[in-house]
This record gives C-alpha cells, structure tokens and sequence, in this order.
C-alpha cells in the first residue's frame, strides 16, 4: 500500500474514533437528562414568636386534626380508614411557631397555623402545583397503589410511574416528549422519587388542569383543588355543621418552593384556618393574596 493509501486509512480510523467519541458523548448526556437524581435539601426550622391570634388551634398537636380544631358547632366529617382524607388528616406537622421552610435553606415569615414535615428537592421544583403533586403521588405510593401514580406533563404526554420502575423514561425538550427506554428496572424509592421530580420538572397547573373537571362548591370534597394557571390550592379537611353548612381547611406551596401548608383565613371578623363554603360559593373570592373564582373549583381525575 502506497503512502496515500495508509494516510487514508489512518484518517478513516481518526474520524471512525471521533464518531464513536462523539455518540458515546450524546449518550452518556441524554442518561443523565433523562434520569435526574432526586436529593432533599436541608431545610432550616427557625423559631418565632407568635405575632397572630388565630382561633382553631392546638398548639400541643403535630397532626393536622390534633392541631386544628372544628369551628364552634362544626365536627369533622367521617372519612374512611386508608383513605387519602385521612392520610391528610394525620399528616405529621413541623412545631408551631416556626418560620415557613425554603428549599434553600432560608425561611419566610408565615402565619400559618400548621406546616407539614415533608421533605423538599434541593432544586426547588417543589412548588404549588408540584406540592398537590407530592402528595398524591406519596399517598398511592405508601399504599402500594402504583398503577395511580401517574401525571401529565404540561404538554399533555403522560408520564406513568410503572413504566418509569420499568426502566422507561422521558426525554423532554422544549415542548416535546417521548418516552424511551434508558435505564434498568428500578423498585428502590430513590427511584421513586427521581420520577417525582422528573414530573415537577414537566407538570404544572396547566397539567392540572387537564387531568381535572370543574365542580360546584357544594360539591367540594377533600382531596379537590382550586387551579387557575397560575396557582393551585388543596382543600385538606372538611368540616360540617347541624345545619349542613361547611367549611374548609386549605393548603399550599409557592415560588419558591416551601414546605406544604395550611392557609389561614383573615377575611371574616376573626382570623381562622377555615374557610366557609359561602366564601367558596362566591364569584371571586382570595387565598392567600391568590385571586380564584367559583369556576376555578375542580376535581383531579376521579377525585378521592
């Protein structure tokens, strides 16, 4: 073989080895964009003092139904064993009077009577949509309930926790996705909670949205929510009077993105964790500063 043959080899075999560096590249890039790796973050309890006089509370409980008590004449309503009400009602709490916990590290002045103890993502992909979320999701996934976990991404695709313990995974870019295949069958609860944070990467109130109906406001029930695009609340608990009158506990995240927790409600005379479904049943009505109407009142799927 002549010189300028040999040269010609030498430079096929250059090129064939920056292509196979290249490929290896691009896929070693798309594992790791497709199989992010969930870590939480060390939040900061701070203590304060109590600065608000809300009616309702227990300060000795660390549970939801220990901590906040039933308006004058209003008891809880039952709710069945195992379900997600009741999840929610047991749910353990961070001690009261602590300031509201930042993904962080930092924290926020609060009023609120009860913050949840959960744990958030050190990425802050845990805000209000993404909270209502968690808590689904960490509800079927407590009870073995897998074949439920499972969300849309804002563009509609649907993202499905079997499958993802299966070894499938998203690609998503800009406003497409596809699923693929690209890592092995995962049970671990590390792997859980990467596919959790994929699906608050990619879902929002739009998805939420999508995946629910609107309903009445007497036909709220724990478990619904109240989602325009921008935000997104969880009614928590319910309440009922002798004259069936209801009210409601509401809780939520923000941006950025805090430890879930229940609203307190200022707007009647006295200030109070609750919210009467006559509030609820008006035009416009306010959250925490968050503007919703009647309409905005909605059930996620086949609700709980």
């Amino acid at each position: 073989m002549n010189r300028k043959g040999i040269t010609s080899l030498g430079n096929g075999k250059k090129r064939l080895i920056i292509l196979i560096v290249f490929v290896v590249a691009v896929l070693v890039a798309l594992y790791f964009r497709v199989n992010p790796k969930w870590k939480a973050a060390d939040l900061k309890i701070e203590t304060t003092r109590t600065v608000y006089d809300i009616q309702c509370v227990n300060s000795e409980g660390m549970t939801v139904e220990s901590r906040i008590i039933p308006p004058d004449g209003y008891s809880r309503v039952n709710v069945e064993s195992g379900s997600f009400a009741e999840y929610l009602r047991k749910y353990l709490l961070h001690p009261i009077n602590i300031k509201l916990p930042v993904y962080n590290g930092k924290t926020l002045n609060t009023d609120s009577p009860a913050i949840f103890d959960i744990s958030l993502g050190d990425e802050g992909y845990q805000q209000c949509a993404d909270s209502i979320i968690r808590l689904y999701s960490d509800y079927f996934y407590e009870n073995g309930q897998f074949d439920k976990i499972s969300f849309e991404f804002s563009n509609g695709d649907i993202c499905d926790y079997n499958r993802w313990r299966k070894g499938k995974r998203m690609l998503a870019l800009g406003d497409f996705s596809c699923e693929i295949p690209a890592a092995f069958p995962d049970d671990s609860q590390q792997g859980y909670r990467n596919y959790l944070k994929t699906v608050m990467n990619y879902a929002g109130t739009l998805s939420l949205l999508n995946e629910s109906e609107q309903i009445s406001p007497d036909e709220i029930r724990i478990g619904d929510i109240i989602c325009d695009e921008s935000h997104v609340v969880l009614i928590v608990d319910e309440a009922v009077n002798e004259n069936g009158e209801k009210s409601y506990l509401i809780g939520q995240s923000t941006i950025p993105a805090v430890c879930f927790h229940i609203v307190t409600n200022s707007e009647g005379d006295v200030t109070t964790p609750w919210f009467a479904q006559e509030q609820l049943e008006q035009q416009k009505f306010v959250i925490d500063s968050f503007g919703f109407s009647k309409n905005n009142i909605r059930r996620w799927k086949d609700g709980f």
